[in-house]
């Protein structure tokens, strides 16, 4: 047990004593691990909604590159199972989940395979613990003969429930692996969202190889600035500068006047906003680690994208490692690819075009030099037995939606949809940038396998472009139907092929105003924002299913 405490400590680079940044300019320690969290990936929930291929080798050879030595990879664990009372993990997860502990292997990058099944408005239950344990013992078995790069996290930012209680569970857990694998390092951390504060009230818990962690998201007006998620919304939240300014501050968005936002605006933010305040936060993490004489780890900070001011949220970053670095804390950023992430936009990027080069040096990383990228101007793959690298899939709705039915036109995997209801869609999003008016003016078309059977109402869906919503843009939607004589309900496999030439313009839906536009021959093919697979009529199609397999854009 001696020999694991010291390979934790090797790895961690830890030096249990407190010590501060000075300045925002000074240089933190180099030796501490820093690390990205692989986002959006094992977060699915199923695992036949996976994108397996969100990441792919070549994503733990660039991490690696820029100087990253830790994935934490967060899994949405207690979806990827069979259910109760076993909760038997799926095979198609652990199959998935092998690939990317062998590439993590492989490259000698530590990974955190972190429980990440929680809801950020549902308080974590104390029923948590019947699928908790279990899922552990499974873990712990599967990975038990795994090397040292793999660690384990018990369960991300429980809250809402007592601390106490939620010590004792994390203890019973902590129990339930060793009994399996005593080698493995296992990640533990307190209530609240996992805070600062909430160290304090984690247990000190008996055995080896634990690390304590935190998640740091100070100040949350300035990190959140544009979130949609939370209570309330702070979508409309935009240009809070970091550190605080009084000539830079916004005027507050009428959207959010009544609410707790205007007063922190204006009492609370002043003083949030400051270096010696983040200082002082993190030091109670350097307090804690020091006094229990154990490692801490930092596994989340960060700032989301789309309206914090950009050289606000390089500063933010750079003070923030810096500090965390100077008190021999661990990191993993969050995220990677992401709203968080070190990529220009949200989307999946090229580690040779899209980098946000700021961020990366910022938090320590080298980028690789970067170079204009070019519009994708020739036909390409959008699902064939995975949706193809740097494409997304969301799915919507009621129905059924599978990305690896084993009945495929040809190969392994093919994407089931079953029983849409009205409105019900999967749309597919590009993290590349797509020439499309050269791809329409050139002859190119959509074509994919279908096949269809159904005992209920006549089969009509729509494949569909739609363009962007933002204060500049309308969504306008350019689409071609599907019926039955299109694809006919017989069971057996059909090639449809759509020229992007015959696809007819056909309105707007405006989510902001919830209001329709009818078609104005606005519609246009530089401004994709996704493409889109729906159910438009009024009437569920009940006892349908569809298959869908090598969709692709081609000549």
């Amino acid at each position: 047990m001696k020999s694991g405490i010291l390979m934790l400590a090797l790895w961690m680079g830890i030096v249990l004593s407190c010590s501060t940044t000075g300045s925002p300019s000074e240089t933190g320690n180099s030796g501490v691990v820093k690390g990205v969290n692989f986002s959006q990936w094992f977060e699915a929930s199923s695992p036949h909604g996976i994108q397996f291929t969100k990441y792919t080798e070549q994503d733990f050879i660039n991490a690696k590159s820029l100087g990253v030595n830790s994935i934490r990879l967060p899994i949405n664990l207690h979806s990827m199972t069979l259910g109760a009372p076993d909760y038997q993990l799926d095979p198609l997860f652990l199959e998935f989940l092998d690939i990317a502990v062998d590439w993590a292997e492989k490259y000698q990058l530590r990974i955190i395979l972190d429980n990440h099944s929680f809801d950020p408005v549902k308080p974590t239950e104390p029923e948590v613990e019947a699928i908790l344990l279990p899922v552990w013992a499974q873990m712990a078995e599967h990975f038990k003969d795994r090397g040292e790069y793999v660690l384990y996290e018990v369960l991300n930012e429980p809250h809402g429930i007592a601390a106490e209680t939620w010590g004792a569970i994390q203890g019973r857990a902590i129990e339930t692996i060793r009994q399996i694998d005593t080698s493995h390092i296992i990640i533990v951390g307190g209530i609240d969202y996992n805070s600062v504060s909430a160290l304090a009230s984690i247990p000190e818990y008996t055995g080896a190889n634990l690390m304590y962690t935190f998640h740091f998201y100070d100040p949350y007006l300035f990190t959140h600035q544009g979130a949609t998620w939370g209570e309330p919304s702070l979508a409309s939240l935009r240009g809070v500068p970091f550190p605080y300014d009084k000539n830079r501050m916004p005027k507050v968005p009428a959207d959010l006047a009544g609410t707790w936002i205007p007063d922190s605006l204006t009492w609370s933010y002043p003083a949030d906003a400051t270096y010696e305040t983040l200082e002082k936060r993190l030091d109670e993490a350097a307090a804690f680690a020091k006094e229990r004489g154990v490692p801490v780890f930092c596994g989340e900070f960060g700032v989301y994208i789309p309206n914090s001011p950009a050289d606000d949220r390089v500063k933010w970053y750079a003070f923030v490692a810096r500090a965390l670095d100077a008190r021999n804390i661990a990191r993993t950023s969050w995220d990677y690819f992401g709203g968080f992430g070190l990529f220009k936009t949200e989307n999946s990027g090229d580690i040779n075009s899209d980098l946000n080069t700021g961020v990366v040096k910022a938090m320590g990383f080298t980028p690789p030099p970067q170079k204009q990228s070019q519009p994708v101007k020739t036909g390409f793959v959008i699902y064939d037995e995975y949706p193809a690298q740097m494409i997304s899939v969301q799915h919507w709705g009621e129905s059924a939606f599978d990305l690896y039915d084993t009945r495929a036109a040809e190969g392994k995997y093919a994407l089931r949809w079953s029983n849409p209801a009205p409105y019900n869609q999967f749309s597919w999003s590009f993290g590349r940038p797509v020439d499309w008016t050269y791809l329409k003016t050139n002859g190119y078309a959509i074509q994919f396998m279908a096949k269809a059977r159904r005992s209920g109402p006549p089969m009509q869906f729509d494949v569909r472009f739609i363009n962007s919503e933002n204060e500049t843009s309308i969504p306008w939607r350019i689409r071609y139907q599907i019926d039955e004589t299109k694809l006919p309900a017989d069971g057996e496999w059909h090639t449809i092929r759509i020229p992007l030439t015959e696809m007819r313009e056909q309105g707007a839906w405006l989510n902001t105003t919830q209001e329709w536009r009818n078609p104005q021959g606005l519609f246009s093919w530089d401004n994709i924002a996704r493409l889109e697979f729906t159910r438009e009529n009024e009437k569920a199609l009940l006892d349908c299913d569809m298959w869908f397999d090598d969709i692709e854009i081609t000549k």
